[in-house]
């Protein structure tokens, strides 16, 4: 019962999830699996999202759209299929790299723990990712005239010029990303007893980490748009 309970504690009383990781009792697994559920529901909900943008695509010849149309049709279930894979491997490369920031500020923390916490933030950020996908979705895919129709972010993006950078380092600054921002700050200082400086600077890196990811993302659509 605990499976689903920590689930719904993540997002309500987080502080028993936290304790339940500072006891170890639970492991990554568990949030991995929650991760991966929502990962290959968010990839099934944004298959047909995705081919919609190519449809339209402005600069893509009738020749090219047909491949990926393609492409997509013969693969498109393959990646639902690979969703856990892409869900730890995605979460493993972020967690070593911003654990080197946590072992500088103490000494208690094991990589498992961090693991196991950023498995559970990043269900809280992956929430975003639905909510955003689900709406495009229920908007209903003929709206999509343009590859930009089929932007929906509870981001600042709306706000940023017509910049690659801008516009990611605005949309970076999304509702469910610094919730779960938040939440490892919150989890570092009470499982680890980090101060409250250092877990936000913990924090800090994760979002410039994020940030470059969807700068990149933006740069890359500006090359093909």
């Amino acid at each position: 019962m605990g499976f689903f309970k920590r689930l719904v504690w993540i997002f309500a009383s987080p502080n028993k999830v936290f304790d339940d990781i500072r006891e170890r009792r639970v492991s990554w697994v568990q949030p991995w699996i929650f991760c991966s559920l929502i990962y290959a529901v968010i990839t099934w909900i944004s298959l047909p999202i995705q081919r919609a943008v190519i449809e339209v695509h402005p600069t893509m010849s009738g020749e090219q759209i047909d491949q990926q149309i393609e492409m997509m049709t013969r693969f498109g279930f393959m990646w639902v299929i690979l969703a856990p894979v892409g869900a730890l491997v995605i979460t493993f490369i972020i967690a070593g790299v911003s654990y080197i920031a946590v072992t500088l500020a103490t000494r208690t923390a094991t990589f498992k723990q961090y693991l196991t916490l950023s498995f559970f933030t990043g269900i809280v950020g992956m929430t975003g990712q639905l909510v955003s996908s689900t709406i495009i979705r229920v908007r209903g895919l003929d709206n999509i005239m343009a590859p930009e129709d089929a932007q929906m972010s509870l981001s600042l993006r709306a706000l940023a010029p017509d910049n690659a950078v801008v516009r990611g380092l605005f949309g970076s600054v999304e509702f469910f990303a610094i919730w779960s921002l938040v939440l490892v700050t919150m989890g570092l200082t009470r499982i680890f007893g980090m101060s409250r400086a250092q877990a936000i600077g913990v924090a800090v890196l994760l979002w410039i980490l994020y940030a470059g990811i969807v700068i990149l993302g933006e740069s890359f659509g500006g090359m093909n748009g």
